[in-house]
């Protein structure tokens, strides 16, 4: 295999440029920290008063809830999107025409319509069809018809990178095709796109914020905007743990998905299977 770069190395004096860039780049962001920082603290924003409130157990209660809630859908909308996505990424994969196309008409459009329209679409909708659903099935349904498409083609580019012996050697051992598909190779693609599974969570999980439009499910973002207005001095500073809480649940699944996507380098000596561009 070609590993040559696509650039030649630089010589001293593009090095010499690009850490002249690099220390000015850092000098900039130091400064812009700066300033941030200064025109937070003239505004109290790290005053004892403003972070007074932490202090209380019921205000890391609520947190906590709306946190749980964010937590809760997308696991729901995960687990349906990995149960349909799998059907989805068969019917792509079908010679049959019939199927074939329905399936990637589904995968095209569920792909490119922003997760908010299809939010307002199951909020809006669903209800003038006799489904007066909770808000949080508004939100777990509309996230489900995103991801089903994404992890529907993460099967179809699964299955299709396995080596073509897997299905010519389950052929030869009498299984027909659904059975091939079921029980040898789409086995084998899930364990190959595990990462990019994990990666989907984590944009499954940023999309629950959404629900903050519906106004009824009380998730992380709701319980950060209810304590700010109850603690008018605490607003920025409840926002900015609401924000922390989620960078580090994502940064974790992050890590996991790294930790997989190594093993999976080592077991196989390939890169993992993840969508094309």
């Amino acid at each position: 295999m070609n590993t040559s770069p696509l650039f030649e190395e630089p010589g001293p004096r593009g090095r010499r440029r690009y850490r002249m860039f690099e220390a000015l780049a850092w000098a900039v962001i130091i400064i812009v920290a700066g300033l941030a920082v200064w025109t937070l603290d003239r505004n109290g924003a790290f005053d004892a008063a403003a972070w007074k409130p932490f202090a209380l157990w019921g205000v890391w209660r609520q947190l906590g809830i709306g946190l749980l809630n964010n937590i809760r859908a997308a696991v729901v909308g995960m687990l349906l999107s990995m149960f349909f996505g799998c059907f989805l990424g068969w019917g792509l994969l079908s010679k049959r025409k019939i199927i074939r196309y329905p399936c990637r008409v589904f995968t095209d459009v569920f792909n490119g319509i922003p997760v908010l329209l299809l939010l307002f679409f199951t909020s809006l909708v669903l209800p003038s069809w006799g489904l007066p659903l909770p808000d949080f099935w508004f939100l777990v349904i509309a996230l489900s018809l995103y991801s089903t498409a994404v992890v529907g083609d993460l099967v179809r580019a699964g299955v299709q990178a396995l080596p073509l012996g897997e299905s010519e050697a389950a052929a030869a051992l009498g299984f027909s095709g659904l059975q091939s598909m079921w029980l040898i190779l789409l086995p084998q693609a899930l364990r190959m796109m595990s990462p990019g599974l994990v990666s989907q969570m984590v944009i499954v999980l940023k999309g629950t914020t959404l629900a903050f439009v519906l106004g009824g499910y009380f998730d992380l973002l709701r319980a950060a905007t209810v304590l700010g207005a109850y603690f008018s001095r605490s607003l920025l500073q409840v926002q900015v743990i609401a924000a922390i809480a989620f960078m580090l649940i994502n940064i974790g699944l992050s890590q996991i998905a790294s930790a997989i996507d190594r093993k999976e380098k080592q077991r196989y000596g390939v890169q993992p299977v993840a969508l094309d561009e």
